[in-house]
């Protein structure tokens, strides 16, 4: 039995027992609503915001950007066990970090964002985005820094391929697709870059005087439908002003149009270094500053402590970003950091699928599409886009050969990398014999001069290299070496320019090669300076040959010719002075081109069949934060071109590009084009499977490819800060009706291997909605695919209207011989217009037309009806 004084120490200890249990009842509870998941999202951030401290809000809306954490987005706050948020860089591949110091591991790489929209094909843009999701979800992912999305106004777009159209409807419902596939895997989709981010050129500071129908009508409506229809949970705002405003303090775009119309309850985060201040932000709707601390953090903070930004708006900022990450689940599920995930065989057939269903096919004259694998037993794979080699970058691996450049840039690694070469080698018996040949230096058509026909002005081997410690007129040497080759990279290229480049760690310099050059052969040579962030001059014998100013992301290459004599010694002298971020200098020429051709040639007239692989890159021609300057391929290639066409009649030209291209110098003389894209890591094997009618061509053009720059008014493209929208609502194919320009292929053009005829157009009235339905039959000798497209005109209107709009498409799949009806529902907004009267969407009674169509101007049916 227990004596008394053992009983007050019992007592004493069940007592401490006691209040450890309640106490810690206590505490579960309190944690219990904001980690319970099976309450409601909005109950769990009522229960969490209290109490969190304001310092924790701020930081919670202040994005980080620590790689070696693993974390873009916002580190979390430890306190009250709230996950870090973690953003993936899409807008067509994972990439990203799986733990914390280990390097950056890359997803399947799918075919980009405007090969995606080609296959104008709803449920696989969905099967290809749930996988890019799932491979984020696998790394502790919440949501993709994609959908890109804007409107391709100008086909010189430094970023046309990460994004989908030239149209409205069409935008809208691949934006819808896209957001549907990625948020079943619970990863937010993040539109971006709202809104008109139309150009690259100067997009920090230009200006956009756009009309507010033009916005309804042409800009905003893919937001719109993803954001309603497609349940998207975040917005990016863009780096440019809209009419006097940055989009990212603008609150007629966050306030009024997403929140107050769209009714949108996700969160908005700036572009990368988008922010230009704190309470005008904060107050207009940017609920995140990305991607690290420059005008909210403790600017914010002192913000609300002067008045000028309220605790309530910190709260709904704060709300509307957990919004998001409870409904992606980060508070409840750990990630499984399962890199297995990560290029599995279900992924690579659905990247391999796309890449087939996204190729155009632009033009097959003389049927020479398909081949028939029976009747060849001797392949050329001829051209710079073809494979890797000394033909690009020096030789050095990079898969910016196939694929655009920048934020959305995946570097997939070299064994991943199926290239049209591997993949016809891939896909062809053992017999038949596959060769291979560049026909000319990728990209500009120029390469590095080899160091045997150069010497320094002493006769070693090389030029000379000068080195000044700055780049004015008062520099001071600092050093002098040899160089073999003259192709230098001083600092690393930085995938997000904006990420990181506020500060120069290396001073501006000026440098100066000098020697002497013999020509090899008697001909008319062509020299190129690349650089960027400077200028470059090129001399031969003191006269200026070549020179570029700009250097920036894609004015890379300064190109000019000279006649020189084969064994004669030239002076050569190349300067350039660096005076931005990045240094990059590379003198070239093209005479290698004249070995290559003629062995291209050689192989091309012993071939069964010619695949001709030419286009653009990643590397210099098509990226972020610049314009293209033409929409021509290199002379060197479009050469090329035109001598494989006279020798070898089989031949298809094959583009590996993001945008449209001007083929004015070479398209009459060649019989098939398959516009291809950049098509993912499986694009040699989709290649194969369209070329031997593995996969019949379905893809249609979401963009007008015009003949020629000319076309568009000398002002379209802005050099300057500010760029008005005089087009208005004719971009695009609505552009080209009004004006009546010839187009060199239409929107919604793409052949097929079989044909279809369209019959018995109907239309009906209801009282909400308007019913067409056609007849579509597969008359040809394929099994294959097509898209049907409904456009409507309004024919009498108090507004000037465009001529025909997408309001509808439909892809049906029929084997050979086979006749479906397609039913099309169309209500009453795809007759409106917005009236800028009554600031809403207005439908006048009247005729319109109902026209269905195998593109923009080829339309097969057409129907009057009264509303």
């Amino acid at each position: 039995m227990l004596s008394n004084k053992e009983m007050r120490i019992l007592k004493k200890i069940m007592m401490v027992i006691f209040l450890f249990i309640i106490t810690n009842s206590i505490k579960a509870q309190e944690k219990l609503p904001y980690q319970n998941s099976k309450l409601k999202i909005e109950e769990r951030i009522n229960d969490l915001l209290p109490r969190m401290t304001l310092e924790e809000k701020v930081e919670l809306v202040t994005g980080d950007k620590i790689p070696a954490k693993g974390v873009i987005g916002s580190e979390g706050i430890k306190r009250l066990n709230i996950p870090g948020f973690k953003i993936e860089h899409g807008p067509y591949a994972f990439k990203g970090w799986f733990r914390p110091n280990e390097a950056k591991e890359m997803g399947t790489y799918f075919p980009v964002s405007i090969a995606q929209a080609s296959t104008w094909d709803r449920p696989l843009i969905q099967e290809i985005n749930a996988a890019m999701a799932s491979e984020m979800k696998a790394s502790g992912g919440q949501a993709n820094a994609g959908p890109a999305m804007n409107i391709i106004r100008d086909p010189r777009g430094g970023r046309s391929f990460e994004y989908f159209t030239e149209d409205p409807f069409l935008n809208g419902e691949v934006a819808k697709a896209y957001t549907l596939g990625l948020q079943s895997q619970k990863i937010m989709a993040n539109l971006k870059h709202y809104v008109c981010n139309n150009q690259e050129f100067n997009r920090h500071k230009l200006n956009i005087i756009v009309n507010e129908r033009t916005l309804r009508e042409i800009y905003l409506p893919g937001f719109k439908k993803a954001i309603q229809e497609g349940g998207a949970w975040s917005v990016m705002g863009a780096y440019n002003k809209v009419n006097d405003i940055y989009s990212c303090e603008n609150p007629f775009l966050l306030n009024k149009i997403l929140r107050e119309d769209w009714g949108f309850k996700g969160f908005v985060l700036s572009d990368w270094s988008g922010t230009h201040s704190t309470a005008n932000s904060a107050n207009a709707g940017l609920d995140m500053e990305m991607p690290r601390e420059r005008w909210y953090g403790k600017k914010l903070i002192k913000a609300l402590e002067n008045g000028e930004v309220t605790e309530q708006t910190i709260n709904k900022m704060t709300g509307n970003l957990l919004r998001g990450m409870f409904w992606s689940g980060a508070f409840d599920t750990k990630p499984s950091l399962d890199k297995s995930i990560l290029h599995n065989k279900k992924h690579l057939k659905i990247a391999r699928e796309a890449s087939a269903k996204s190729m155009v096919l632009l033009k097959n004259d003389a049927q020479v599409l398909p081949f028939n694998a029976d009747k060849i037993k001797k392949i050329a794979v001829i051209g710079p886009n073809g494979n890797y080699g000394i033909h690009y970058n020096n030789g050095q691996y990079n898969p910016h050969l196939l694929q655009g450049g920048g934020s959305a840039f995946v570097e997939v690694k070299e064994h991943l990398m199926i290239t049209p070469f591997q993949g016809i080698k891939n896909n062809v018996e053992k017999d038949v014999k596959v060769t291979y040949s560049p026909g000319s230096y990728a990209e500009s058509g120029c390469g590095i001069i080899p160091v045997k026909y150069i010497k320094t002005p002493n006769g070693k081997p090389g030029l000379l290299a000068t080195y000044f410690n700055n780049n004015s007129k008062n520099r001071k040497e600092v050093k002098r070496e040899i160089d073999l080759v003259v192709s230098k990279v001083w600092t690393k290229e930085l995938d997000i320019p904006e990420a990181g480049n506020e500060k120069d760690d290396l001073s501006r310099f000026s440098a100066q090669w000098s020697g002497i050059l013999t020509a090899p052969a008697t001909r008319n040579y062509t020299f190129s300076v690349r650089n960027s962030a400077g200028s470059a001059k090129l001399f031969i014998n003191d006269k200026l040959i070549a020179s570029n100013k700009n250097g920036n992301w894609l004015d890379w290459n300064g190109m000019g010719s000279i006649e020189l004599e084969a064994g004669n010694q030239y002076k050569i002298r190349a300067e350039y002075a660096k005076s931005g971020p990045r240094a990059d200098f590379r003198l070239g020429w093209d005479y290698e081109n004249v070995a290559w051709l003629e062995q291209a040639k050689k192989i091309a007239k012993e071939a069964d069949a010619v695949i001709l692989t030419v286009g653009l890159s990643g590397h210099m021609g098509e990226r972020e934060a610049g314009d293209r300057n033409h929409l021509r391929l290199f002379p060197a290639q479009e050469n090329l071109i035109n001598e494989i066409a006279k020798i070898n009649k089989n031949t298809v030209v094959t583009i590996i590009a993001g945008g449209a291209i001007d083929m004015r110098n070479w398209l009459p003389n060649v019989s098939s084009v398959l516009m291809a894209w950049y098509p993912g890591e499986q694009g040699g094997n989709g290649l194969a499977d369209v070329l031997f009618g593995k996969v019949n061509p379905s893809a249609k053009l979401t963009i007008t490819f015009p003949k020629s720059l000319e076309q568009y008014p000398k002002d379209f493209h802005s050099r300057g800060d500010r760029n008005e929208y005089k087009e208005g609502l004719y971009v695009g194919y609505r552009y080209f009706d009004k004006f009546k320009k010839e187009t060199l292929f239409p929107f919604g053009h793409g052949l097929s291997y079989t044909n279809f005829k369209y019959s018995k157009l109907k239309v009906s009235k209801k009282k909400s909605s308007t019913k067409v339905s056609v007849n579509i039959e597969n008359t040809g000798s394929f099994d294959g695919a097509d898209v049907v497209q409904l456009y409507v005109r309004d024919i009498e209107s108090s507004v000037d209207r465009p001529l025909k709009e997408l309001k509808e498409f439909k892809k049906i799949y029929l084997k050979k011989g086979e006749k479906k009806t397609i039913e099309f529902n169309l209500t009453k907004s795809a007759f409106a217009f917005w009236d800028s009267v009554s600031k809403d969407w207005k439908l006048e009674s009247g005729e319109f037309e109902i026209l269905i169509g195998k593109s923009s101007e080829n339309i097969a049916l057409k129907k009057v009806i009264k509303l």
